[in-house]
């Protein structure tokens, strides 16, 4: 039977980096905030020091051409940017299975919390 052999002495790097963002996130000072809502879309963009630059990013089940673009746009910005993708900054993910408040009309929910500190 092959398996893959994980070593806990030598964590992963990127866990490092993603929970090191977490934590700076949660001891940092919030300078900036924009908020960009739609119907079944929420991004909160932060500026927050020492971290820098950070979204929360909320969305429903039934996300509409428009508000995927904003999503597209974001993953753009980003890359252009950071040089980064989206996957490699997220820092937290949250599927919960029951209703947001400002999404009545969808059953779930995402949460995406993103850092471009944790790539770099």
């Amino acid at each position: 039977m092959a398996g893959t052999v994980i070593s806990l002495a030598v964590p992963n790097i990127k866990v490092v980096r993603r929970l090191a963002a977490l934590e700076q996130i949660e001891s940092s000072n919030t300078i900036q905030t924009r908020v960009t809502r739609d119907d079944n879309l929420l991004i909160i963009h932060s500026i927050a020091s020492p971290v820098g630059e950070y979204w929360d990013v909320t969305y429903g089940e039934h996300l509409s051409d428009r508000e995927i673009e904003e999503l597209v746009d974001l993953e753009e910005r980003v890359w252009k940017y950071y040089g980064v993708r989206l996957i490699d900054i997220t820092v937290e993910r949250q599927e919960n299975r029951f209703p947001h408040p400002m999404f009545r009309n969808s059953k779930h929910h995402t949460y995406v919390r993103l850092c471009p500190k944790a790539a770099l």
